[in-house]
């Protein structure tokens, strides 16, 4: 059919009006409709499908945000297990020849130190940095470089302070000696 044209008229003499879509109400009629309740089934599925990635992405967000929202508070706290590691490493010397109050002491730290780390490990913080493990620079901050054995190159020679990760993620990094080739 021709462009609509006002004097345009059917075999009956009529005049045919297009729709907007510029189709005849008897075009409509011959095209193959989609059954509206098929319509409105697809629509429903559809709407069903886009509610259910939503929400998928608002849980997904909201642990997320949860997971971060002890990232500084952890930190702070990593601060103390720094302390603690100090203290304990200078107690090795006190323990030989100490009274049994200072041992006991030394004890009662080594054990909030160990109840500290059972905790933070339960908010899915693990603390990382050990001598003899691989240099990784995206886990370690090496602070300098000491000549070793072709055992040593590229590995951790000594832990000033171990590092953490907070779900996977580097929270802190451990400040290591890295070995290196000698020469």
């Amino acid at each position: 059919m021709s462009e609509y044209n006002e004097n345009e008229v059917d075999e009956k003499g009529e005049s045919t009006p297009e729709s907007q879509d510029g189709k005849t109400k008897e075009e409509l009629k011959l095209a193959p409709e989609e059954n509206p309740v098929e319509k409105l089934q697809k629509d429903i599925l559809y709407l069903k499908a886009e509610f259910d990635n939503y929400r998928k992405r608002m849980i997904r967000d909201q642990d997320a945000a949860i997971r971060n929202s002890n990232r500084a508070f952890t930190s702070e706290l990593l601060v103390i297990v720094d302390f603690f590691d100090r203290a304990l490493k200078h107690s090795t010397a006190l323990k030989t020849g100490a009274t049994p109050e200072l041992t006991n002491f030394i004890s009662g730290i080594e054990m909030t130190r160990h109840e500290l780390n059972q905790m933070l490990g339960r908010f899915g913080v693990e603390l990382i940095g050990q001598a003899g493990e691989k240099f990784d620079p995206n886990k370690h901050e090496a602070i300098s470089q000491v000549e070793a054995g072709d055992e040593l190159v590229d590995k951790v020679v000594e832990v000033f302070e171990k590092g953490a990760l907070l779900h996977g993620k580097t929270l802190k990094p451990a400040r290591v000696v890295v070995g290196k080739k000698a020469g």
